[in-house]
Order: C-alpha cells, then sequence, then structure tokens
C-alpha cells in the first residue's frame, strides 16, 4: 500500500512539472486598464497593440520601430496559450528574422516601451497609428481587395442587407443560415472596436435573440467565408454588401459648434491657400498639418449629420487624402486627444471644417 501510494505521489509530480499540465501564465490574457476597460496584455500583464499600417498577418514593424514596439514573440505555435474569455482568432506571423510573431485576428500584436508597469496605455494613439486591442464584438480591418470594413469578434467579415430596413431584419430561415446574424447575449456584452465611430445598438429578433446593428443597419456573416480577409458575400444577388465605418462624422464644443473629425475624434481643419481639390500644404506645412489620408482600397464614408460629400485627391507623395467638397481635410499635429481644436484660426490661415 505503501508503495502504490508513493508511486501516485511520484506521478503527479511529474505530470505536474510537465509543460501540459504546468500552471502558467498565458502568452495572451485579458488586463484591465483605466481609460479602456478590459484589453490583450502579454505575460507580464503589459498592454499589447496593433499597428494600423500592418497588412493582414504580416508585420512591417522593424529596425527602430521594433525596438520601441517590441513584438509579441512565441518560440513556436504550439506554445501560444490563451486565457478564457477572449473571443477571436489567436495566431503567428513569421518575421524577417524567421522568429514568430503572435497575431490577433490577423493583427500583429506589440508592446510599447515606454510602458513600464501593467495596466498603462501610453502607446495608444501615438502617431495615431498604433492602438490597444480591446476584445472587441466589431473592429475594423483593412481587407485587401475592399479597403476598411467591420468584422466580427473572430475577425470574420461582417455584412449588410440592402432589403432589411432600420433597426429590423427580414432575414430568417434559410437566410439566416446562410448570412448567420452577429449575436450577443445582453446588449450591455457589446463591445465595440477603437476608433468606430457612429452607432451600435441591438435589436430583438423573433426568436427573442439579439442581433448586433451599425447605423441601424443588422450586421450578418457569410457562410462561404471560411477564413480572416475573405469577402465573397460581397455583392452576393445584388443585395448583400461589406459595411464600411464612417470615415468622417461630427463633433462639437461650446465655442465652435458643430464640425468635422476623423474617425477617432481628432478636429479636422481647411486650409486657406488650398484651391478646391488641390493642396497646397506639403513638407513642414504636412508635418505640422498631417493630410487625412486613406488607403487606395479604402471606400469613404460619412457620418449621418454629413450633408455634403467626400472625395479623395493624389498628393505628391502618391498618397490619397480627403476632401469634404472640395476642401482637402487635415489634423493639426498639436492637438493631440480629441476635443482639441488648438488649430482654429492659426496664423488666420486655418479654421476647423463646417458639416
Amino acid at each position: 500500500m505503501f508503495r502504490l501510494r508513493s508511486f501516485v505521489l511520484l506521478l503527479l509530480a511529474v505530470l505536474v512539472a510537465s509543460p501540459v499540465y504546468a500552471q502558467s501564465t498565458p502568452t495572451v490574457s485579458l488586463g484591465d486598464t483605466k481609460d479602456f476597460g478590459k484589453v490583450l496584455v502579454g505575460k507580464d500583464g503589459m498592454t499589447l497593440y496593433y499597428f494600423t499600417p500592418d497588412p493582414l498577418n504580416e508585420t512591417v514593424c522593424y529596425d527602430e520601430c521594433a525596438k520601441a514596439w517590441p513584438p509579441l514573440i512565441v518560440e513556436s505555435a504550439d506554445k501560444l496559450t490563451v486565457g478564457e474569455g477572449i473571443p477571436g482568432k489567436f495566431g503567428t506571423t513569421k518575421r524577417k528574422d524567421d522568429t514568430l510573431q503572435v497575431t490577433y485576428n490577423g493583427f500583429p500584436l506589440y508592446y510599447w516601451f515606454k510602458d513600464t508597469k501593467a495596466g498603462e496605455t501610453t502607446g495608444h494613439r501615438v502617431g495615431r497609428i498604433w492602438w490597444v486591442v480591446p476584445p472587441a464584438t466589431v473592429s475594423a480591418l483593412a481587407n485587401p481587395t475592399l479597403g476598411t470594413v467591420l468584422v466580427g469578434p473572430t475577425g470574420m467579415t461582417l455584412y449588410m442587407f440592402t432589403k432589411d430596413t432600420a433597426d429590423v431584419s427580414t432575414c430568417y430561415d434559410k437566410c439566416a443560415e446562410n448570412w448567420p446574424p452577429l449575436m450577443v447575449d445582453k446588449a450591455e456584452d457589446f463591445v465595440p472596436g477603437v476608433n468606430l465611430p457612429g452607432k451600435f445598438n441591438t435589436i430583438t429578433r423573433t426568436d427573442g435573440k439579439l442581433q448586433v446593428t451599425y447605423n441601424g443597419m443588422p450586421l450578418y456573416y457569410w457562410k462561404d467565408d471560411k477564413a480572416l480577409g475573405e469577402a465573397t458575400g460581397e455583392n452576393v444577388g445584388k443585395v448583400w454588401f461589406t459595411v464600411v465605418p464612417e470615415t468622417v462624422t461630427v463633433g462639437n464644443n461650446k465655442d465652435l459648434g458643430d464640425f468635422l473629425i476623423t474617425a477617432d475624434g481628432m478636429t479636422l481643419y481647411a486650409f486657406a491657400k488650398d484651391e478646391a481639390g488641390k493642396s497646397a500644404c506639403a513638407g513642414d506645412c504636412a508635418k505640422a498639418w498631417p493630410p487625412l489620408k486613406v488607403m487606395e482600397k479604402d471606400r469613404l464614408a460619412a457620418g449621418a449629420a454629413i450633408k455634403g460629400k467626400l472625395e479623395t485627391i493624389k498628393r505628391e507623395d502618391g498618397g490619397l487624402q480627403v476632401t469634404y467638397n472640395g476642401v482637402p481635410l487635415y489634423v493639426y499635429a498639436k492637438d493631440l486627444v480629441p476635443g482639441d481644436a488648438t488649430g482654429q484660426n492659426v496664423g488666420n490661415a486655418w479654421v476647423v471644417v463646417k458639416p
């Protein structure tokens, strides 16, 4: 009996010590932050970020960039572990040095060298291209063929149905089998991604379940999309389309009233020296007044309160700058957070843009 007991204890000790059974901290888990609630964090509880210039499942952050933004690395894909309660797909992408960087819904993940303790998020909004990563119900993803579109919690493309009306779904039975609605158990379970203006809400379907809506339009998946980045449901039957997040929307303050803002809430300005459809701000001017740019594949979407027309012009550097009724749009480098409008009347040449 004593020998049997000793053997069992020894066996348990071996199992606990083995990698399979060891209780270790996950590679990625959820951490609490003061400003953003729960976000993705690494093993040491330090905040993780994503980089908007990265293509899907690829990284373009190397050299000095990677010193400031160390990638989250794992020895091998099977060493990647994830904490409980995180929806979405985790994977890895190979970097130029053959190390494996962790990805979340196709976004490579990074730390920020200026964060010094768990819970800090000082890297959020740096350059307006680095952002924290909440476990969002809906996010924006740069699709390689369609530009930026909305995706669900697992990174799969979302769609709208033109036969639906505001806050009413007409897709049931066989339709809903082909186009599964994006659901949440409770309205308070919905978590928006960063930089998503517009109105998210829920509607109650005939079976009592809650479907997520964006600007009143119910959201769906498409059964034939199998992998991140796929959007094979686009234009099916000429009634199903991917959903473009708002590019420009409207903000306000008590001194200036309503004015145009970017998707992440930064005030937009017009330059008195510009001509319609042509920018006169380049070089040092463009460093102080960065043009509002979009990628070539991006489609423009205006917020509900905007009555004018959004278009793009090509700049000398080849980038596409957004215009409003022909007026090129800019942000101001000295505006640091949403709501700042310190560029108003600078040099008697810069003013906020009225909707």
